[in-house]
């Protein structure tokens, strides 16, 4: 019998004459459970535990009906001797009879299933009360055949006024009005006809917020916005959804605290109203943003140039003053677009580390990082030993004050002059040693300091050998023995009596020609 179900006609055949028949049945289908599981309002699904449903193959030969209504095949999803699910969509609160029947076996009585207003979400307020939002399941105010339902709210001993919900989102939302109070953990209840929720999350009542100091920090790192710190009390107790705004634009929340927030700046933010929401309470105070330095930008030599200063909060109708270290203007040019650099046309100058001084309305920017203005140091190409025991030193970003000494024989080189800001000439008081030939020296330009080497003056030898001594000279480097040097002397002061005589060479060849080969390998 375990492949037959439902109703059984049994007979009795006795020989070919006697024949009996007995109609029965499998026993009837008995439902024991049933479950409602809402995945959502478009697909939701009944389950039906109990006894006799038989194998799957009668599926087919099953009947389910729900309230009156039969439940098609194309809605079951499982289906085995004790369990069955199907599919099977429900908005409001109400109680529907099922019956199940298998090959016209139909179950005893029906099961009772009693859908129950269900509260899966509720907001918190602040003391002073408002509208409350409660999601879940159920919560409608109206019935099937339209007439509106008695719709009750409590929470705590107080009720929640005008409660209301629409078909229009599956009664899944329910507003109504609370007053003020104060309390945590209250119960929440809601009853539709008499039928009340069970299992609901609790309410609380939470504290405004209150505002305390604010200022501006953050990095000095131009990729990074700067950062608004607001201090208070009851800044996120009792409710995480924290917005801030600044005017009517709101900010981006970075880290939030019940004693603080840190909130992002956009770097053109301008003066304005700070407002910090805690769900539906707020507090409100002004705050002035100033301009902030971070960081200066610009090859500047001694001869000025455009300096671009970064920083936050510039605006198009700012018109800074831009002084560095007291005394060297910055004319202003012009803003960016994102109000983050400034431009100006330096003057010339000289130093290091010279402080900024930026004002905006006799009011001072504001410097956090202590940023300093440096001149480009200076740079040498070349140096010469000038006849006059002048040096001369040229290059780039020169300038006043300046100190020049000679490093290797402790010698300053006196009354600097300066021109183009490229060549800087000085004196020295007295006469290099003769046996050094290489000196460094050393410019310093108000604090900004370079090395180089130079060679002393020396006369070459092609002006001795064809026009006699010049007045001017090149720098040679060269290296002759000490003994050498002295003979060279002397050969210089014999040509410079006989500067005007033809046969110099000649002579010079005759009456030293030891010494000339020594003297002439020694310049080469």
């Amino acid at each position: 019998m375990d492949d037959l179900a439902g109703l059984v006609n049994l007979e009795l055949n006795e020989g070919p004459v006697y024949k009996s028949t007995f109609n029965t049945s499998f026993e009837n289908p008995k439902i024991t459970k049933i479950e409602y599981s809402p995945a959502s309002t478009s697909q939701s699904f009944i389950t039906i535990y109990g006894e006799n449903f038989r194998d799957v193959k009668y599926k087919v030969n099953s009947l389910i009906t729900v309230g009156g209504s039969t439940i098609l095949q194309s809605s079951y999803i499982f289906y085995n001797e004790s369990m069955i699910i199907f599919k099977f969509i429900n908005t409001l609160t109400k109680s529907f009879d099922i019956d199940i029947s298998v090959k016209g076996v139909k179950s005893i009585q029906p099961f009772k299933l009693q859908f129950k207003p269900k509260v899966t979400q509720i907001n918190t307020l602040p003391e002073l009360g408002g509208i409350i939002t409660i999601k879940g399941f159920f919560l409608n105010s109206k019935s099937d055949n339209g007439t509106n339902t008695n719709l009750l709210v409590k929470i705590g001993t107080k009720t929640c006024t005008s409660p209301t919900s629409t078909s229009s989102d599956n009664y899944i939302t329910l507003i109504c009005n609370l007053e003020s109070g104060i309390g945590s953990d209250l119960p929440v209840v809601v009853s539709i006809d008499g039928i009340s929720s069970v299992d609901s999350p609790n309410f609380s009542y939470y504290r405004s917020p209150t505002l305390g100091s604010i200022y501006i920090g953050g990095s000095g790192n131009l990729t990074e916005h700067p950062f608004m710190n607001i201090s208070g009390s009851d800044l996120t107790s009792g409710n995480d959804n924290i917005t801030v705004y600044l005017d009517s634009k709101s900010l981006k929340v970075i880290s939030k605290f019940n004693e603080y927030l840190i909130v992002e700046l956009p770097i053109n933010s301008q003066s304005g109203n700070i407002t910090v929401f805690k769900g539906l309470a707020s507090s409100s105070r002004t705050f002035t943003i100033k301009p902030i330095i971070r960081k200066l930008s610009g090859f500047i030599e001694t001869q000025g140039g455009e300096l671009s200063i970064h920083g936050a909060f510039f605006h198009n109708n700012d018109k800074p003053l831009i002084i560095i270290n007291d005394n060297i203007d910055c004319k202003f040019k012009s803003i960016s677009l994102a109000g983050d650099i400034i431009s100006c046309d330096l003057s010339n100058g000289t130093g290091k580390d010279l402080i900024i001084d930026m004002r905006l309305n006799n009011s001072i920017i504001s410097n956090p990082n202590d940023i300093k203005f440096s001149y480009q140091p200076p740079t040498i190409n070349s140096i010469v030993h000038n006849f006059d025991n002048s040096i001369t030193i040229v290059g780039s970003s020169h300038g006043l004050p300046s100190t020049i000494d000679i490093i290797t024989y402790p010698l300053p080189c006196y009354d600097p002059t300066v021109t183009n800001f490229n060549t800087t000439i000085c004196k020295l008081i007295s006469s290099l040693p003769n046996d050094i030939l290489e000196f460094e020296i050393q410019l310093n330009v108000n604090g900004l300091i370079v090395n180089g080497t130079f060679l002393r003056y020396l006369i070459p030898p092609e002006n001795i050998i064809k026009n006699g001594i010049s007045r001017s000279s090149l720098i040679i480097a060269i290296v002759v023995p000490t003994t050498s040097l002295i003979i060279g002397l002397l050969i210089f002061a014999l040509l410079f009596s006989f500067q005007r005589m033809k046969n110099i060479k000649s002579s010079i060849k005759n009456s030293f020609s030891k010494t000339k080969k020594k003297f002439e390998f020694a310049f080469k």
